[in-house]
């Protein structure tokens, strides 16, 4: 699961920061998240620092894409890279007002700007790479799922267009600060996430059509760290009489 930054602690640096290993915080590659054992097999092309520096590699030289970043999303064909990009001057522990989405070409080394004057964090590729999935809070006041072609056109509210406030029945929550979303390995319109770090979290599923239209959205009960399993099941961890318990369900 992408982590993205810490909301609540989304001329050249140094380069020894974007040297080392051991200072990675999340490295993907074609849109799936992967780990850091990653680092000594050469498939690394975007990874992010504990001071949530961005950094892209080609041809074995690390590039600055952004001094400050939540976590990238690699689109599916390797070629660009979407992040919630930090005011420079922000720092880790300092509050998160701003962000806007850019998404940096690995082969040129363009980069664009996708959204600004919200707080877009946490954006995600669609499988099929036509569209961003991100989430704000500041667009329509309700923390709600968003989604924006790569070129930054045909902006679109996913979730809660309906909603006045979080106590509607069709509000639809979304993930807990800083851990994103999950796209299922067999169908590739589901994604699962869950809602909070506290014991009251949920562990949700949402289905798309092929529009990212929300075809259904529903909760498989209490649970963290949702993950999805080659059979298109779903494992999370749920507290039973204050001991972890693994559940493994099958989504439709």
């Amino acid at each position: 699961m992408a982590s993205s930054l810490a909301l609540a602690a989304c001329g050249a640096p140094e380069l020894e920061e974007a040297a080392s290993p051991q200072d990675t915080v999340v490295v993907q590659q074609a849109g799936a998240l992967e780990t850091e054992e990653l680092v000594a097999d050469r498939r690394i092309i975007v990874y992010l620092t504990g001071s949530q520096s961005l950094y892209a590699v080609q041809d074995g030289k690390a590039t600055l894409v952004a001094k400050r970043s939540g976590a990238p999303s690699v689109s599916p064909d390797g070629r660009e890279v979407v992040y919630a990009k930090l005011p420079d001057s922000w720092n880790v522990g300092d509050a998160v007002t701003r962000t806007e989405l850019h998404v940096y070409n690995v082969k040129n080394g363009k980069d664009d700007k996708l959204t600004s004057g919200h707080d877009d964090l946490d954006p995600s590729w669609t499988p099929d790479g036509k569209r961003i999935l991100f989430q704000s809070n500041k667009r329509s006041g309700l923390a709600s799922f968003w989604s924006v072609k790569h070129n930054g056109k045909d902006l679109d509210q996913v979730t809660n267009a309906n909603c006045t406030k979080a106590n509607d029945p069709a509000f639809v929550p979304t993930p807990a600060s800083s851990t994103g979303v999950q796209w299922a390995p067999n169908d590739r319109r589901i994604i699962v996430y869950f809602t909070s770090q506290t014991s009251d979290s949920e562990v949700r599923v949402m289905s798309f059509n092929q529009d990212l239209g929300v075809a259904s959205a529903y909760s498989l009960g209490k649970g963290t760290s949702p993950r999805w399993t080659e059979r298109g099941t779903v494992t999370f961890t749920r507290k039973v009489n204050g001991r972890d318990v693994q559940v493994e369900v099958s989504v439709q």
